[in-house]
């Protein structure tokens, strides 16, 4: 913009202050009001934060007060647009030109906060009509070159820029504003042209700059376009267009970092700059800082409940980010409260809640995933700990037997006892190391094994017995002949059975008979 919008008026503040009572101005009186409105203008906090919202409370005040004081709605305007609200402060301005149709700064303002609005044809309408009065104003012609771009209306933008250049061929803002109307119709090259004239004729101004990395940025050229950026700030470090231009670059190229910088700049400039505060919130979300972005949104929201960026920001943040679906999916119930049933219903804001509602199952479905085999693991660890602990007992019942059996000829024939110590070893390596998730696979062993061994230890009972006795047990369990080829005598007296099937006599027993 070439005419740098006008500040607000300060009626006798020195003297008005000396005057108000220390219980705060009297907001019935317009003039205590008014003056009360510019001091908290002009007194930031430790902060450097300025109290817009409570300064326009105050000009609301004088308003209510002296509803035909001009000035006052002059500034309520210029409030209005430093929080933002820039339809409010058109109200304003058109107020104050309504009360005084030659209040210049009004003209002026109205017409900036105009062209931001998409109205240029109304705001180059107001230029017109001034420039009747005021041929001669270039700054004024130059605001309304730039109005007619913002209408489209570039052949009569192009007359009014020749129309300066016949009585100023070096004036910067009339190629600056050449430039920026080739860059609208897609005349890069030409646009980059004037862009260099009006750098050669004012090297200091930053608005050039910017201009030329934005049409660097169009023709894909980051680097070039970031240089231009920098170099414009270096000028003019509280550039909003510039820091704008400069952390949406950054944005794109993943530097968070450097976005807040820039949005953090552009936003000390102008505080109200709803889109610095989107840009700042993707910036901070971007750095993870998760409820600092939200209340960016949510400040946002509350200054105007009708911004869609915002609860759709907002519900991005939600979703992607929070995982809090709940918040996210209420950010678009309320957008759709806003506009009370004006929505159609293939209104985006719809597919964004099914986007959310999906989302959501996927969560839960995720989650049920993930306790099913939470309790599967939790079971399975269960298992092998009672495994474990039955090993514990069987290879104990292992250890005792082959201690007791280890020298039973039988058991050494089978391979037993070498087999036994075998698995044994490994086992008390598992159970030593408490390697509970082996435990199932030792386990087999020592049941395959253990019950075989056991089914043998009545014989080694039986063998060391006999080795107990003197002498290990014929087969088929009878006794061994004795010496002579007789057999020994039988407990009680009797003879065992002689050969032939026949019974040895016993004492006192007669022949049996044929």
């Amino acid at each position: 913009m070439m005419l740098i919008r006008n500040t607000p008026i300060a009626l006798l503040l020195a003297g008005s202050l000396m005057g108000c009572p220390k219980s705060g101005p009297d907001l019935t009186n317009p003039v205590e009001a008014f003056n009360e409105g510019v001091r908290l203008l002009q007194t930031p906090d430790n902060n450097g934060d300025v109290d817009y919202a409570n300064a326009y409370a105050m000009f609301g005040h004088t308003i209510t007060a002296d509803p035909s004081k001009a000035k006052a709605h002059y500034n309520a305007g210029w409030t209005a647009e430093q929080q933002g609200f820039n339809a409010k402060a058109a109200q304003h301005y058109r107020e104050a030109l309504r009360l005084d149709p030659g209040y210049d700064a009004a003209i002026f303002n109205l017409g900036l906060v105009l062209v931001e609005l998409g109205q240029g044809a109304e705001a180059a309408t107001l230029y017109k009509e001034y420039l009747v009065a005021n041929p001669g104003n270039v700054q004024v012609r130059n605001n309304l070159v730039e109005a007619l771009t913002g209408a489209k209306m570039y052949d009569e933008a192009v007359e009014n820029i020749r129309s300066i250049l016949r009585g100023d061929p070096n004036n910067v803002g009339a190629y600056r504003n050449l430039s920026s109307i080739y860059f609208a119709k897609g005349e890069l090259e030409m646009s980059q042209l004037c862009a260099d004239k009006a750098k050669t004729l004012a090297k200091g101004d930053s608005g050039i700059y910017n201009n030329i990395g934005v049409t660097y940025l169009v023709m894909d050229d980051k680097q070039a376009a970031i240089a231009e950026f920098k170099t414009a700030l270096k000028l003019d470090p509280s550039s909003v267009p510039a820091n704008m231009n400069l952390g949406y670059t950054a944005l794109d190229s993943g530097d968070y970092a450097l976005g807040k910088i820039t949005f953090t700049a552009a936003l000390a400039k102008d505080p109200g700059n709803v889109d610095a505060k989107l840009g700042l919130a993707v910036a901070l979300r971007g750095e993870k800082d998760f409820d600092a972005a939200g209340k960016l949104y949510d400040e946002i929201i509350a200054a105007d409940v009708k911004n869609e960026f915002a609860y759709f920001n907002a519900a991005t943040l939600h979703t992607k980010y929070t995982k809090n679906f709940k918040k996210a999916a209420k950010y678009l119930d309320d957008y759709i409260s806003a506009f009370q049933g004006q929505l159609q219903p293939d209104h985006e804001v719809y597919n964004r809640k099914s986007l959310i509602a999906a989302a959501q199952a996927a969560q839960d479905a995720k989650k049920a995933e993930a306790d099913r085999r939470k309790k599967e693991a939790e079971e399975r660890k269960q298992r092998q700990m009672e495994t474990f602990n039955t090993l514990k007992v069987k290879v104990a019942a292992l250890d005792e037997l082959l201690k007791k059996y280890k020298t039973c000829e039988l058991m050494i024939e089978m391979g037993g006892i070498d087999m036994g110590e075998m698995v044994l070893e490994q086992a008390q390596m598992v159970v030593q190391a408490e390697e509970v998730d082996m435990a199932a696979d030792v386990m087999t062993f020592v049941e395959d094994l253990l019950p075989q061994l056991q089914s043998n230890t009545g014989f080694c009972d039986e063998e060391f017995a006999a080795k107990a006795a003197g002498g290990a047990p014929a087969e088929g369990g009878e006794a061994a002949p004795a010496e002579g080829g007789e057999a020994a005598p039988a407990e009680g007296g009797e003879a065992a059975p002689a050969e032939g099937g026949e019974a040895a006599p016993t004492e006192g027993a007669e022949p049996a008979g044929e």
